[in-house]
């Protein structure tokens, strides 16, 4: 943790992007720090395993952004980290989290990145709801709505140390949880691009929405419409239109965006 961390204007930034191996070192970053896990001690906990480790073991600097990255960012995002340095500094003094998701579509159709992630992993809805009625957080994940403003994939945010203290608390409970119950279902494999993932691997990564949609935090995220690519261009502004009724009935509680979210949804083929 020695190297000194970028600085553009008078924010200070640790961005940190973790590597494995060599293969995946070369794929960082030179304008990110470089987060070494070649031991890899618990490789089924993925990126989550540094992140916890790394927040357990060092004291976060008052108002410094950080960042927990993998080493396929730009990958998944298109950004690099010239850019990304540049809003932090932007956005300083404005913002305590800002957001650089992947699947803008995705975020944009469904309700929450829970209902995406029962989709893609069915059984994820339900062991992340008793997780999440275990440790009292009271959050019902089925009529829970996110939009591209509070939501985001992958960990892909930089975020102020009291974002990281909230993440680490669930992280712990989570990381407690699921131990103590190496049977459970959110232990077990579940399909994921060439191979299988264990299903807490795409729990713990929706921590980030869970956090960020109780409203605690100023939140910067990219325009949608600038982001958001798809060859149809009907489905594409079907999809910020989701996007914005979603944000909408966030904001108001009118069950009527909610409705026309539903209708215009219904015409869309799941992305």
């Amino acid at each position: 943790m020695s190297r000194t961390p970028p600085r553009l204007g008078n924010a200070r930034k640790f961005v940190y992007q973790i590597f494995y191996d060599d293969r995946s070192r070369g794929m960082l970053d030179p304008g990110f720090i470089p987060l070494d896990n070649t031991p890899n001690e618990r490789p089924d906990w993925y990126e989550f395993w540094v992140m916890r480790n790394f927040l357990r073991a060092n004291k976060l600097e008052e108002g410094a952004w950080y960042g927990f990255l993998s080493p396929k960012f730009e990958q998944k995002t298109g950004f690099k980290s010239e850019f990304v340095l540049s809003v932090l500094d932007r956005i300083d003094g404005h913002a305590d989290v800002a957001l650089f998701s992947p699947g803008s579509n995705v975020l944009a159709y469904f309700r929450n990145p829970f209902e995406q992630g029962e989709f893609r992993h069915p059984g994820l809805l339900n062991g992340s709801q008793k997780f999440l009625d275990e440790i009292g957080f009271g959050l019902n994940l089925e009529t829970f709505v996110t939009h591209s403003r509070n939501s985001v994939f992958s960990n892909y945010l930089i975020a102020k140390p009291d974002y990281w203290m909230q993440w680490l608390e669930i992280a712990d409970k989570f990381f407690k949880f699921v131990e103590e119950d190496p049977g459970s279902d959110l232990a077990k494999p579940t399909p994921h691009e060439d191979g299988h993932a264990p299903m807490k691997t795409f729990v713990q990564e929706r921590f980030a929405t869970v956090i960020l949609a109780q409203g605690d935090f100023r939140i910067f995220a990219p325009d949608l419409s600038q982001h958001l690519r798809h060859e149809d261009d009907v489905t594409r502004r079907s999809l910020i239109a989701c996007d914005f009724l979603k944000e909408r009935y966030s904001a108001t509680k009118d069950g009527e965006y909610l409705q026309m979210y539903e209708k215009i949804r219904g015409r869309i083929e799941p992305q």
